[in-house]
């Protein structure tokens, strides 16, 4: 209970749980704190990194995604997430460590570089991370490579900031600057919200919502709550003495253009959330498409400062976003999706270079599963050979100088998945990978 809930170790010394054990039964002594603390939680850990650790050593390949943050108490840690495809082909995560860093003292490249290492060699799986996501900060980039591991930054993290982007923007922060007032003034005053509310009627009672600094679509849905509810808002505050200034019309026409902006943004992000699917592949059509559906909406805008905000956020865009593009994991897993292959690239050079990186891995994987099939037929063969006919012997000569070619059959097979047709867009989104992984498997 306490580790599913997160509760606090003295939820056994509250008197309102031990009345409610004890009416369950009576005979039940409930444990302390401190035997919760360093007996049964610890017990409970222990079995728990047992089974996650036979879990790994039996995967080949994984990817981490890692963070530093600081706690309330203003402690710096590291937390480490690893996520692989198990024996029964299931995505799963699971977070390997929360702990501080080596050095407390600083969050250099370097410190962070060795408490990855410790983690992850704690765990047995430095040689199998093949990607390691982090956000966009230079510390955390640097702490990739002196680990000489493949770093990608985190596509959620890059759009948030190209929102942030916008947001700090003169005359967009003052727009939601004025919101804010508005909504601290509802917040404040529990007589001002009790007006709000009975303004609305009987029908469904809307709460404002407060922007969040470090989450940009606290914004969005801040002033698209206001302008959901908007008449009742004003209603309230023309007839409230010493209330903040209603919005004008011109500021309502510039909040219905922002909102119209980021509304593409709140809708990609939910992709990008998921856990229990591949998201990787959608990496570069949501660049894309996040570019092509603002493009879009020019012709929808009322006001210069929504002309103004969907040319900066195109720029940005481009400056944030479609470098993902030019990327190798982000190239193999796009054209490696059954969706989206070469159609999911914006650029047709970025198409055809994808296609030659993922023909070498064919390549490869090729030489590896031939190398190995020679090695099963250097062994004592126990079938029986057929006596060829004497006519056929050119043949056999033929065949037996014959080059095989593992970059032929990489073509080929390439080939021949890239002209089958695309998988439709509206599949459940957890059959999606299987077909690529059923593609990679037949190459073997």
């Amino acid at each position: 209970m306490v580790a599913i809930d997160v509760q606090p170790f003295r939820t056994v010394e509250d008197q309102g749980f031990r009345e409610l054990v004890r009416c369950l039964d009576s005979r039940y002594e409930l444990p302390s704190r401190n035997t919760i603390l360093n007996v049964h939680i610890q017990k409970l850990y222990e079995n728990g990194k047992t089974k996650l650790q036979a879990i790994l050593n039996e995967i080949e390949s994984c990817a981490i995604t890692t963070d530093c943050w600081s706690s309330k108490a203003n402690e710096s840690y590291l937390t480490v997430t690893c996520h692989f495809i198990d024996g029964d082909f299931k995505i799963r995560s699971a977070v390997l460590t929360t702990s501080k860093l080596a050095n407390e003292l600083n969050h250099s490249a370097a410190n962070i570089s060795v408490s990855l290492r410790e983690c992850l060699q704690k765990w047995n799986i430095f040689q199998k991370v093949n990607c390691e996501v982090t956000d966009n900060a230079a510390s955390m980039s640097k702490a990739c490579e002196l680990l000489q591991n493949r770093h990608l930054p985190c596509f959620a993290h890059s759009i948030n900031l190209v929102v942030q982007d916008l947001l700090c923007t003169e005359k967009v922060k003052a727009l939601l600057s004025n919101c804010k007032h508005i909504v601290a003034y509802f917040k404040s005053s529990t007589i001002a919200y009790a007006k709000l509310k009975k303004e609305q009627g009987s029908e469904k009672q809307y709460s404002l919502i407060q922007e969040v600094s470090t989450r940009w679509n606290s914004a969005f849905a801040m002033v698209q709550r206001i302008l959901l509810i908007k008449d009742a808002i004003f209603a309230v505050l023309l007839r409230t003495p010493k209330a903040p200034p209603v919005l004008t019309a011109e500021e309502i026409e510039q909040l219905q253009d922002v909102c119209l902006l980021l509304e593409p943004f709140n809708t990609y992000i939910s992709i990008l959330s998921g856990n229990k699917y591949v998201t990787i592949s959608h990496v570069i059509p949501i660049a894309w498409g996040l570019h092509s559906t603002l493009m879009k909406l020019q012709s929808k805008l009322k006001t210069f400062v929504g002309s103004e905000a969907q040319l900066y956020l195109c720029d940005k865009i481009k400056q944030r976003l479609f470098p993902y593009e030019s990327r190798s994991a982000t190239r193999l897993a796009t054209l490696l999706d059954p969706r989206f292959k070469k159609e999911g690239f914006q650029s047709g050079q970025n198409a055809a270079q994808a296609s030659m990186l993922l023909e070498n891995e064919l390549v490869e994987i090729d030489r590896i599963a031939a190398s190995s099939l020679n090695d099963n037929r250097e062994g004592p063969s126990t079938s029986k050979s057929v006596k060829i006919p004497q006519i056929y012997e050119f043949l056999k000569e033929k065949l037996s100088s014959k080059v095989k070619s593992n970059r032929a059959d990489a073509i080929i097979t390439l080939r021949e998945y890239t002209e089958k047709p695309n998988e439709p867009l509206d599949v459940d989104p957890l059959e999606y990978w299987k077909v690529a992984m059923a593609f990679c498997v037949t190459l073997i």
